[in-house]
């Protein structure tokens, strides 16, 4: 077995000790890993790693507004954030 370590803020360990507790589960270890395995048996589709293809900063704007969930404020902000915070948008135009 293989040991990974994460760290959570202290509020949420202790739910998942309450809840482990709770369940019958005797360690964090063992809720998490069962957690794992749910996640993994449930969303086998869901897993499949697809390559990283960039596009034009323009055409995941108009993408966005397509959508109707967003408002103006928010699909700004996104842009910004990748143009200005992202490794392969940094300083690059729309």
């Amino acid at each position: 077995m293989s040991t990974i370590t994460i760290s959570l803020p202290v509020q949420i360990a202790k739910k998942v000790d309450t809840e482990a507790k709770k369940q019958g589960f005797a360690s964090r270890s063992e809720f998490i890993r069962s957690l794992l395995r749910k996640y993994f048996s449930f969303n086998k589709e869901e897993l499949k790693f697809e390559p990283f293809v960039p596009r034009p900063l323009a055409e995941i704007e108009t993408e966005l507004r397509q959508t109707g969930k967003y408002n103006e404020k928010f699909i700004r902000s996104v842009i910004r954030g990748l143009r200005d915070n992202s490794s392969f948008y940094a300083h690059k135009t729309s």
